[in-house]
């Protein structure tokens, strides 16, 4: 399976020690499979940094992804458990990392799904009507290798 990152500048090998912190599901190398959304996410980051962008490419055997050599965490859905899992990880005021998972594999937060977690996060939305809000979204999945991943493209 190929997986997509894009970032504003390329990535050769990911190296999880140089992952931010407090993303939304916790420290970790961000992937899709869809190389669309990497592209518009490379151009988004690259202009933050004065970059054109650049997405990354690596290839991953399906048996990367099974539980029985990774833990890994699966959201299907914008979901309580979701929206819990990404409000710990992006608690600045944590020291610890908030989950233990090789890989977890959910719905990106994209720009309806940000805005109305920032209400949410800010006490101006209660969690049900997030929920409910959040189901009209289409999902977009994002992967996170966040332990004992080092991979080449």
């Amino acid at each position: 399976m190929k997986v997509y990152h894009g970032g504003y500048i390329k990535v050769d090998t990911i190296d999880l020690l140089k992952c931010k912190p407090n993303k939304d599901f916790g420290k970790g190398f961000y992937v899709t499979k869809f190389r669309n959304h990497a592209e518009e996410w490379a151009k988004i980051i690259g202009e933050k940094y004065g970059t054109a962008g650049f997405v990354s490419e690596f290839e991953f055997s399906e048996n990367d992804f099974t539980n029985s050599i990774c833990k890994i965490k699966r959201f299907d859905a914008y979901n309580e458990e979701w929206l819990d899992f990404v409000v710990i990880n992006r608690d600045k005021n944590s020291k610890f990392p908030a989950h233990d998972y090789d890989i977890v594999i959910g719905p990106v937060a994209n720009d309806k799904i940000q805005s109305t977690l920032r209400l949410y996060l800010k006490g101006k939305f209660a969690k049900a009507k997030f929920l409910k809000c959040s189901h009209t979204t289409k999902k977009r999945i994002k992967f996170v290798f966040a332990h004992k991943f080092t991979a080449n493209n």
